[in-house]
């Protein structure tokens, strides 16, 4: 038995990630003026839904209780995918940062990490509780 059930890895692991998603976005911004720099974006919302749901990135089929399969923590395994954010219109210099869009990007992750922090810390406190009652 863990003190930390999986919501609160699942919590941890959205923290690390939408941090790391961050970095990216913000690398995006201050290369906005960079001549031939393509905006990339670290997806990994479907990685970490799936751990969520107990499937990992591979799916074994064991034909005796008794085999060995996966171990350790779905969730900890999951990395975000970094690929390049499509381009409609590329000015001249070929760079494909749009501001609007980087910034837009950057405010609702920071939004999500807020949130993720909060429960993260509403867990902390009820915790904190049970211990402090001795329940």
């Amino acid at each position: 038995m863990t003190i930390f059930d999986h919501t609160m890895q699942l919590l941890g692991r959205t923290l690390d990630l939408r941090q790391s998603r961050q970095r990216v976005i913000a690398s995006n911004i201050a290369n906005e003026e960079t001549p031939g720099y393509r905006a990339t974006d670290l997806n990994f919302q479907d990685s970490l839904q799936a751990a969520q749901r107990g499937r990992g990135p591979v799916t074994l089929a064991v034909t005796q209780g008794l085999h060995i399969g996966p171990r350790g923590n779905l969730v900890q395994q999951v990395t975000g995918k970094l690929g390049p954010v499509p381009a409609e219109d590329m000015p001249l210099d070929s760079n494909s940062v749009n501001i609007e869009l980087e910034m837009a990007k950057m405010s609702d992750n920071a939004m999500q990490y807020n949130s993720a922090a909060a429960i993260m810390a509403i867990r902390f406190r009820q915790l904190m509780g049970a211990i402090r009652e001795g329940r």
